[in-house]
């Protein structure tokens, strides 16, 4: 159920009619059910935030990707700590539509084939906003936080933290304005990643039901605004502008296969740790 779940199809093409029965227009509405921990739902359509699928045109510290949009920084050392926030832009829905807009701050997938990070959905569900908070360790997919325990509406402020210490991690999220009074989640989790990249992204992420698998149209977000965007390589936590390896740090556009801005970056703020990202396009 990963980026290279397509190319499988021709195996299940037999269940092609049958499943065009049940998978909902650009597999749409996920239909959820508790996880008993009041943390987290599980979904029929799985949600999954892979690393950035970069293309050809590359200048410098600018980068296109067809599926992510911001900033991203590298290090030769590995990264042990990554914030940001970033105020929850308000889903803009036509009539019937579905598509989806994830927001968070992260370690790798910039250089990596593995993700760590957290954040929150803007999206649309057949023409209905939808705002809800989640983290993943990719290639697994996304898990999504209780909307009850952990609700997100348009214009609360999150802050994300993704820290690292040897093969652990803590994934805490905030949101200091969330309906019912300010709610901090904490994850911890285990892995051997490469810890090479930290990244402050807006993303069109992947929605896979069964094995088909597909980029979600990208939400209609208006702008957003991070701020607080800092990493940690080897040193105390540094603003987005003191990462220079590499080129960086590296602002990153999400264009269509025919080269249409779908989202893209301002340049960074006085005091370097803060930007806007624009929708442009689904």
């Amino acid at each position: 159920m990963r980026s290279d779940c397509m190319g499988r199809g021709r195996l299940v093409i037999g269940l092609a009619g049958a499943l065009a029965m049940v998978i909902p227009a650009g597999f749409g509405a996920a239909v959820a059910s508790s996880s008993g921990a009041g943390a987290a739902v599980s979904t029929a359509a799985s949600v999954f935030h892979p690393p950035m699928k970069s293309l050809p045109n590359v200048r410098h510290d600018n980068v296109q990707s067809s599926n992510w949009s911001g900033y991203a920084v590298s290090s030769t050392t590995p990264f042990t700590d990554v914030v940001g926030s970033w105020v929850e832009p308000t889903a803009i829905c036509a009539s019937r539509s579905t598509t989806y807009g994830s927001f968070w701050v992260g370690l790798d997938g910039y250089s990596s084939n593995s993700v760590e990070q957290l954040g929150a959905d803007s999206d649309c569900s057949r023409g209905t906003p939808s705002y809800y908070a989640w983290f993943e360790m990719y290639p697994a997919a996304s898990v999504n936080l209780s909307s009850s325990t952990y609700p997100v509406k348009a214009g609360d402020t999150l802050t994300g933290t993704v820290t690292h210490s040897g093969t652990s991690y803590t994934l805490s999220l905030t949101d200091a304005e969330a309906s019912g009074g300010k709610w901090t989640f904490s994850q911890p989790e285990s892995a051997s990643d490469a810890n090479a990249s930290a990244e402050w992204v807006a993303e069109a992420p992947q929605i896979c039901f069964f094995i088909f698998c597909q980029q979600a149209s990208l939400t209609n977000f208006g702008t957003v605004t991070f701020s607080g965007a800092q990493a940690a390589a080897g040193a105390p936590n540094a603003p987005i502008s003191s990462f220079t390896a590499s080129g960086g740090p590296h602002d990153i556009t999400m264009v269509s296969s025919t080269g249409t801005v779908k989202a893209q970056p301002s340049s960074l703020a006085a005091g370097g740790e803060g930007f806007t990202d624009t929708w442009h396009h689904s």
